[in-house]
C-alpha cells in the first residue's frame, strides 16, 4: 500500500498512538456487551441450567464477540476522529479545492 495518495497526497497511515482512543471505545463496547450478556444469562440461563454452565456459555459467547468488538471500535474511533483532522491535511485541502470548482 502506498503511504500517500499519488493524486491528492492524503496520508493513509495514521500517526503512532492514533488508535489508542479505540481502546476506550472497545472498553465501552465490551462493558456494554458483557452487561447485556450477564443480564440475559441471569434471566434466561441460570434458572434453566445453573450458574456454572451459564457462566461458561456466556464466556464462550463473549470471546466469540471480541474480534468484532475490536474491529468496530477502530471503525467508530476513526469516524469520531474525522472531525479533528488538521485543516492543513492534504486530503481536506484537495476536497476544498474540488468543492470550489463546482
Amino acid at each position: 500500500m502506498n503511504p500517500t495518495c499519488p493524486v491528492c497526497g492524503h496520508r493513509f497511515e495514521r500517526e503512532p498512538g492514533f488508535f489508542q482512543g479505540a481502546m476506550y471505545v472497545s472498553y465501552a463496547l465490551g462493558v456494554g456487551e458483557a452487561g447485556v450478556l450477564a443480564l440475559a444469562g441471569l434471566l434466561l440461563l441460570v434458572p434453566r441450567v445453573g450458574l456454572l454452565p451459564a457462566v461458561a456459555a456466556l464466556v464462550v459467547i463473549h470471546l466469540t464477540c471480541v474480534p468484532q468488538l475490536f474491529r468496530y471500535s477502530r471503525v467508530i474511533w476513526a469516524h469520531l476522529n474525522i472531525g479533528t483532522l488538521d485543516s492543513a491535511d492534504p486530503a481536506r485541502l484537495w476536497r476544498n479545492r474540488l468543492e470550489r470548482k463546482r
